[in-house]
């Protein structure tokens, strides 16, 4: 029973460490999502009848994909909440197809085609999954030995 009470208190302590990890992941993918929105374009007169639409950045759309490096330490660190890094990783990135799918439609340009801005997104889980299971799988590891 004693032995049961430490490991007990360390996930306790582990708690609010494992919060602020999983917050900053929440919070990098969040101000990419934000700049991306804020630095779009919108909707250009090119001259005659042309516009040229941008409601979401792609630079910083894009470098969402780079949120494999937060994911893949958090999910070293606190092995137990690697689905959860994820979750907090691709969650905004799922918004901002939302909110330009939504400006394309208010502003009468949708024809059906921007909802292959969920393309990005979708393609961003995989690549967050495995390297929050590789974090986790040296996580485990590390901890294993270092208990042993």
């Amino acid at each position: 029973m004693d032995e049961e009470r430490p490991a007990r208190q360390r996930e306790r302590s582990n708690f609010v460490p494992a919060g602020r990890a999983l917050l900053c992941v929440l919070l990098i993918s969040t101000t990419l999502v934000v700049l991306a929105l804020q630095t779009a374009s919108g909707v250009t007169h090119l001259g005659g009848s042309s516009y040229h639409t941008e409601f979401a950045e792609p630079t910083w759309w894009l470098a969402g994909f780079l949120l494999f490096v937060p994911v893949y330490l958090a999910s070293r660190r606190y092995p137990k909440l690697a689905v959860v890094a994820v979750i907090a990783a691709v969650g905004p990135q799922f918004a901002l197809p939302a909110v330009v799918v939504d400006r394309y439609v208010e502003g009468g340009w949708g024809d059906g085609l921007e909802g292959f801005g969920y393309v990005l997104p979708i393609l961003m889980t995989p690549v967050f999954a495995v390297a929050a299971a590789a974090g986790a799988a040296i996580g485990w590891r590390e901890q294993r030995a270092h208990e042993a």
